[in-house]
């Protein structure tokens, strides 16, 4: 076992070198780039997924002597969403406390508004006064629950009540770090969905500031209903286009490699001095496989560094990750799996039920995610156990049926984001 544990070690660091590496390489060439034909003096990046970009884009920025300053910015969705969400609207807010994700129980709903533990469960008496607090619910119960809780009164007022508290210190941290400032900048982040530029606007926008703020981002899936699409630009895959990569991504692997090793941000509070990030506290397993991760990314960038010439930059900008993503997310070795998949992932904005990223699933389990029976137990309101890198789980407990369960993984995605994509099209033709 100890000749396996080196070898998955080594495979990760491999991964890094001649994977991650180059594609965070890549990416950055792009922004800085973009930020240049954009006029941008200042890139702000979100933190955590913005940790490695930000000290990397420093190194790039300083070795072609490019005037743009890259700033580290303390935040998460939750940071920002309890402060926004009374500005956010009542459809937006409704919608983003009801979405659906990996085992979302009703206390997991509450905690998304802000609401303590005694808060959640004066609402759960309300609304659902004979059933478990902290029991998974299906996307079924998850759409059900909306119509009550927009109605709820007590709800609303205690959601407002919570972003009341927190949004002079949010702002005030922001405007601390210079995003009130008459300077030209922009924010960079792995991108989505496009939640967190929507949620800092409408902050900014309580704080005086008219001017929308604009964003790169690695990828976008979808953008917030009634963006500009020209406030968001994409380096991998857009909203409307890139299935094939789509498919072939794993924005949840993404997420986990490129990140910080402190904990979440969960707000702001005055020191006596300054505004300064309440973070939580990561596992100590996972800081330590993270801290690993994050060596062997700098290591990367000091030899890019020593070994710098301009034609290193181009070949950043010509570079097709395409390849490397697809092999390393969509069809990993087993020791790829066993390293990247061993890492805790959350997919819900207060991180509750961390758990690998690659979960062992049975054969049932796996069956599960087909599309039948996926469709077969979402029509009966039933739950499925499931994974943030269903890709790696498969490499890990698809046993002899391996194949299989990986075509099916594969086939559901892309249908996935061919819908996504469908939808997203025929919005901007109705605006």
């Amino acid at each position: 076992m100890p000749q396996e544990g080196e070898a998955v070690r080594r495979d990760g660091a491999a991964a890094v070198s001649f994977v991650l590496g180059p594609v965070l390489f890549a990416f950055l060439c792009w922004v800085i780039r973009r930020a240049g034909q954009l006029g941008w003096r200042r890139l702000y990046f979100l933190s955590r997924d913005g940790y490695l970009m930000c000290e990397m884009a420093r190194r790039i920025c300083r070795k072609r002597n490019i005037p743009i300053e890259c700033r580290y910015l303390y935040a998460s969705r939750f940071a920002w969403r309890i402060p926004e969400q009374d500005l956010a609207g009542e459809k937006a807010f409704l919608d983003r406390i009801c979405r659906n994700g990996m085992e979302v129980s009703f206390s997991g709903l509450m905690k998304r508004a802000g609401l303590t533990e005694e808060e959640g469960r004066r609402i759960a008496a309300l609304l659902r006064p004979q059933k478990g607090y902290d029991g998974v619910l299906s996307g079924k119960e998850i759409r059900a629950l909306r119509l009550p809780l927009a109605e709820c009164m007590e709800f609303r007022r205690l959601a407002s009540l919570h972003a009341g508290r927190t949004h002079a210190n949010a702002v005030a941290y922001l405007k601390q770090e210079g995003l009130l400032e008459e300077v030209p900048y922009g924010i960079v982040d792995s991108g989505w969905i496009g939640s967190m530029q929507e949620s800092l606007n409408n902050l900014l926008h309580s704080a005086g500031k008219r001017e929308g703020v604009q964003g790169c981002y690695f990828g976008l899936y979808d953008l917030p209903k009634g963006a500009k699409e020209e406030d968001y630009h994409a380096f991998y895959f857009s909203p409307g286009l890139g299935i094939g990569k789509k498919a072939r991504f794993s924005n949840c692997l993404f997420e986990c490699v490129f990140t910080a090793p402190q904990g979440m941000t969960i707000g702001y509070e005055n020191n006596g001095i300054r505004m300064i990030p309440k973070r939580t506290e990561r596992a100590e397993e996972d800081r330590r496989r993270i801290e690993e991760m994050r060596d062997w990314f700098f290591a990367y960038m000091d030899a890019m560094e020593e070994l710098w010439e301009e034609r290193l930059w181009a070949e950043g900008e010509e570079l097709d990750v395409f390849p490397l993503l697809k092999s390393l997310m969509s069809a990993p070795s087993r020791e790829e799996s066993l390293f990247f998949g061993s890492l805790s992932f959350s997919d819900d904005t207060t991180e509750e039920r961390m758990r690998p990223l690659a979960a062992r699933l049975s054969q049932g389990q796996l069956f599960a995610q087909h599309l039948i029976p996926r469709i077969l137990l979402e029509t009966l309101g039933k739950t499925r156990k499931e994974s943030g890198w269903m890709e790696g789980t498969v490499r890990l407990y698809g046993g002899r049926l391996y194949a299989w369960h990986r075509a099916e993984t594969l086939f559901y995605k892309y249908l996935l984001y061919a819908g996504m994509q469908g939808r997203y099209r025929k919005r901007r033709k109705a605006v």
